[in-house]
């Protein structure tokens, strides 16, 4: 599997599903399954059951995870009457040092 173009804390926007046109900052990935969960966005409502440990039952609000396909690295926040511009990610190696740099397909610039 490659390495994962979109990290933890990148701004990213969401560009399909019921919050499109969002952005928001990663705040866990998961390779394997190819997800990212975003700060306040895809948000569910959980149930949890009175226990012993737990006395009290509670409702609460948790991020679900989104597939890495709906969402892009955010180059620029929207305007008044603009939308925003989301970039595909791209690798890069360095000529100088060698290392391989993540690169921001639509502006071409180091991230």
């Amino acid at each position: 599997m490659s390495q994962a173009k979109i990290r933890k804390n990148d701004i990213v926007l969401v560009i399909s599903g019921k919050e499109k046109g969002k952005f928001a900052s990663v705040l866990s990935t998961d390779s394997k399954k190819q997800t990212v969960v975003l700060k306040e966005i895809n948000m569910k409502t959980k149930h949890h059951k009175p226990s012993q440990e737990n006395t009290d039952g509670k409702i609460e609000k948790k991020e679900f995870p989104i597939h890495v396909s709906n969402v892009a690295y955010l180059v620029k926040k929207a305007a008044q009457g603009q939308k925003s511009i989301g970039t595909k990610i791209g690798w890069k190696v360095d000529a100088k040092t060698g290392k391989k740099q993540r690169v921001m397909k639509k502006i071409n610039k180091v991230i």
